[in-house]
């Protein structure tokens, strides 16, 4: 599919943190590869810095203590990864729960800002993102997420589940299945970097 976007059109980078590639993530397989989705979001946020249009950081501080997104007992965690490093004027929220909205001022933000069209990349595919997306859905934005632009890690069976659990693939997948459509459209890097270069 093509994909059209007018300049009132932000980039939404969710957790994208150092934290993803240290214990217990660095032991689990995810999907696509690690490198390919950051070397994706990577590109994405140079398109969009190109394009003049906004690009907006969310940050997980986690409260979980065993959580390598804890601020003050993992800082090293915390910290933003290298792919998705903020230029000093871009705005970053930094959020305690999953959706990028709850207790950040980012939907204020979007609203004052005029922002009609979120575009979404990040990480995890199931978690921060998939429930940014469908917060950003249902308040009332187009959201084009990036399927390239976002990875999933394998889980466990839930208790009483089928099998030992699922794997990195199934889980992106499945969850994007879920998103597109009824709270975004689902879409590749490539299309939009494409379409910034025709945004007016």
């Amino acid at each position: 599919m093509s994909l059209s976007l007018s300049p009132q059109t932000t980039l939404v980078v969710v957790d994208v943190q150092t934290g993803f590639t240290l214990a217990p993530y660095s032991s689990l397989n995810v999907y696509p590869s690690l490198p390919t989705v950051l070397a994706n979001i990577t590109s994405t946020i140079q398109a969009f810095r190109t394009a003049s249009i906004p690009v907006i950081h969310i940050h997980h501080a986690s409260v979980d203590p065993d959580s390598p997104l804890n601020p003050y007992l993992n800082p090293e965690g915390y910290k933003v990864h290298p792919a998705a490093a903020p230029l000093p004027d871009e705005i970053i929220f930094v959020k305690h729960v999953n959706s990028g909205f709850i207790g950040t001022g980012l939907e204020e933000h979007l609203r004052r800002e005029g922002i009609k069209t979120l575009v979404i990349v990040g990480l995890t595919t199931s978690h921060c993102v998939s429930t940014t997306t469908r917060m950003a859905g249902n308040l009332g934005w187009e959201v084009f997420l990036a399927r390239d632009g976002t990875g999933m890690f394998e889980r466990k069976a839930a208790p009483g589940g089928n099998g030992e659990g699922f794997s990195a693939e199934t889980m992106h997948e499945v969850a994007l299945s879920e998103l597109h459509g009824e709270f975004a459209t689902v879409i590749t890097t490539d299309k939009i970097i494409e379409a910034l270069k025709k945004v007016e």
